[in-house]
């Protein structure tokens, strides 16, 4: 597969959430773990992932001289700050879960492990680790243990299309009729559309992607040649960016209230019927709704998962979807740190975890069903996945997936080749959260549109020359 190939700098620093400023205060001496525990944080971390994780410290445990300290430290937007707290106290975890940007300046530092060994023996087990095109590592070195991608998509509720007479949105515009036309009927409980507006987390995605869709680089940042992929200049155009702020005000009035929704709202409020359309990742809302529905037995969520339906997130009407500028599914998984207690351990553990057996990786699926598009490329076909408990029982859940893989991502993703611009100019403003802020602003009224648009160009515009400051 192909690496890229992405030169060692400082990628983070004070940008932010305060890693970056930590780990530069804490480069000399080392992790302050017990020499037998091996720590790490993560979010994946509800009651079914909790069991598991339970079950597999035990076995580990009791076949090796180690203790594991699982501790569940949030989702994007929170994890950050309890990171650089450990960080801080010179005491980091041996161990993370996230994507590769919320640890870009940690690994800028040369705090990250290398991997290479542990996905190695992973591959062997769940077959070859697929090649996504954004940064797992540096050269041939990978500094991430992939668990599974995020493929960004459209949701929506089949029964109350079905109900209406509507049909699915090639455009922007349909999408808000479509809201429209739910908000203001009589059948069904459900809001138009449920938008993300919290400042941070699921709204920072939810603009890249609208702003993708528009045709334009959602960073705000484009090679200024894209055969030559060497420097980058900003493409921020007013049009395109006003008609993306005016969507997302547009959209707010079929939502119930924007500024209250963020990952774990949006799948609560999903479950709960609260809204018919939304943004989200792989088949996750559908995987929350079958998982509730076997808790709590009932047919009324075992019907509204397998009403909700995944496609590719609609255009903008002035552009193709081959004009889309998706570039590339988004990795999650572990990250080691170098200056963790149990370092080796921790590698040890990992490919136990996932090398164990292929049946066993499979299971991790279950925990979070729809969640994660498997990233290894035996494990969505194979039998031990399709026959875990949870997929039996909803069969289209599987269907979803295979959707997000084979049509979405194959079809919708790549398409503009400029589009990829994976490199550290690129992870560090992915860490800007000001993205995400440009919705808040827009459905709190703080600001006019045109505001907003003035605001986030300035935004860009400080981002970016601190970015080209530090990388020369």
């Amino acid at each position: 597969m192909t690496r890229d190939n992405i030169n060692r700098r400082r990628v983070l620093s004070a940008a932010g959430t305060g890693i970056a400023a930590a780990a530069a205060g804490c480069l000399g001496g080392g992790g302050g773990n017990n020499s037998n525990e091996v720590h790490f944080i993560t979010d994946y971390y509800n009651g079914a992932w909790e069991q598991l994780w339970g079950e597999l410290e035990s076995e580990y445990e009791g076949d090796n001289d180690v203790k594991l300290n699982i501790e569940e430290a949030g989702m994007s937007g929170s994890q950050e700050s309890r990171l650089a707290q450990l960080i801080q106290a010179g005491n980091p975890p041996d161990a993370n879960t996230s994507t590769f940007d919320q640890v870009a300046d940690i690994w800028s530092t040369g705090q990250l492990e290398t991997v290479n060994d542990v996905v190695s023996s992973i591959e062997e087990v769940n077959g070859e680790l697929q090649p996504q095109g954004a940064f797992l590592g540096e050269g041939d070195n990978l500094f991430q243990i992939p668990h599974g991608s995020y493929v960004s998509n459209f949701q929506y509720r089949q029964d109350v299309y079905d109900d209406l007479g509507l049909s699915e949105p090639e455009t922007f515009q349909d999408i808000l009729d479509n809201a429209k036309a739910i908000d203001e009927s009589d059948e069904h409980d459900a809001r138009g559309y449920g938008l993300a507006g919290k400042k941070t987390g699921k709204s920072q995605d939810e603009y890249l992607v609208l702003a993708a869709s528009a045709g334009i680089p959602p960073l705000g940042i484009r090679w200024k040649d894209p055969s030559a992929k060497e420097e980058f200049e900003i493409h921020f155009p007013e049009e395109e960016v006003t008609t993306v702020l005016q969507f997302c005000k547009d959209i707010s009035q079929y939502s119930p209230d924007p500024t209250s929704i963020g990952w774990a709202e949006s799948l609560g409020g999903w479950a709960q019927g609260q809204y018919a359309q939304q943004y989200h990742l792989n088949a996750w809302p559908v995987g929350v709704a079958a998982q509730t529905a076997e808790a709590q037995d009932s047919d009324a969520l075992r019907g509204l998962a397998k009403a909700t339906q995944v496609m590719a997130y609609p255009t903008w009407s002035e552009i193709s979807a081959d004009e889309n500028w998706l570039s590339a599914p988004t990795p999650d998984g572990y990250h080691i740190f170098s200056r963790g207690g149990n370092v080796d351990q921790a590698k040890e553990w990992f490919k136990w975890v996932y090398g164990n057996s292929l049946e066993q990786t499979a299971s991790f699926y279950e925990t979070d069903p729809g969640r994660f598009l498997p990233i290894y490329a035996d494990v969505l076909d194979s039998d031990a996945f399709k026959n875990t408990d949870i997929m039996k029982a909803h069969p289209h859940l599987y269907e979803k997936l295979k959707k997000t893989q084979d049509e979405i991502l194959g079809n919708h993703y790549g398409s503009v080749d400029a589009a990829n611009t994976s490199s550290p100019i690129a992870l560090y403003m992915a860490r800007q959260w000001f993205y995400g802020e440009m919705i808040n602003r827009v459905v709190t009224d703080s600001m006019s549109i045109q505001e907003t648009y003035e605001w986030g160009r300035s935004e860009l515009e400080k981002a970016f020359s601190d970015a080209q400051e530090q990388f020369g």
